[in-house]
């Protein structure tokens, strides 16, 4: 893949994901909880369509994103870089792998709605209970796709803090920004996740995503431009 390729793969693979992600969480509900499989299997058979779109994006996006980052390997000299981009690609490998819980989900979510409304309370028991087993294996996979994300971006930023590489927005330092989302990933992922609730660590997760969406939005658009 050539420099102006890649660069486009990383921008536009990065925003397909976080569009897709915000769809997928606009659907679910922002406020509810990861144990509350009730409103989660509603939630998913209501915004079915919606939810399948999101997860394409997200799938899509993040594997042209990885196709994108692979292609800058060499860009800064040293192991960081190496170790970086195959735990990120690890990670998202993880993420895409996931996405599977989410596909079950709305097919359990339409089956609950359906056995709720016929009164049928002993199958929709049976379906919340497989739901919340889906779910926690969802929630499992992605805390270990966090956790592997967090040590790809701080040993990414590792390797390009001393680097002279820039990325569109010339100011914005590619390798404390990458070191930020790195650190923040694995707060959220290691503290957050297990001694305050999956919730948080959530939240403070976006804040990383948002660091990785610029991170590699400026450089993808500086590639492109040198190539």
């Amino acid at each position: 893949m050539d420099t102006k390729s890649a660069g486009r793969a990383m921008a536009l693979g990065v925003l397909a994901g976080i569009v897709g992600y915000i769809l997928w969480q606009t659907q679910i509900g922002f406020d509810t909880k990861t144990d509350d499989i009730t409103t989660i299997l509603a939630n998913s058979a209501s915004g079915a369509t919606a939810i399948k779109i999101a997860l394409t994006l997200i799938g899509v996006g993040l594997v042209v994103h990885a196709a994108g980052l692979l292609a800058t390997k060499g860009t800064v000299s040293g192991s960081c870089e190496s170790l970086g981009i195959f735990c990120i690609i690890a990670s998202i490998a993880v993420w895409v792998t996931s996405i599977g819980f989410g596909v079950a989900l709305i097919e359990m979510g339409e089956r609950f709605v359906a056995a709720s409304a016929a009164g049928d309370a002993a199958t929709a028991g049976n379906i919340a209970i497989a739901g919340g087993f889906t779910n926690a294996a969802s929630i499992g996979a992605n805390s270990l796709g966090g956790l592997l994300a967090g040590i790809g971006w701080l040993s990414l930023g590792l390797a390009y803090k001393d680097s002279d590489v820039k990325g569109a927005i010339s100011f914005l330092p590619l390798g404390w920004v990458a070191i930020a989302a790195g650190v923040i990933l694995l707060f959220s992922t290691l503290i957050l996740n297990n001694f305050v609730s999956v919730e948080s660590g959530s939240q403070l997760g976006g804040l990383a995503f948002i660091l990785i969406t610029i991170w590699a939005v400026s450089r993808g658009l500086k590639m492109s431009q040198d190539g």
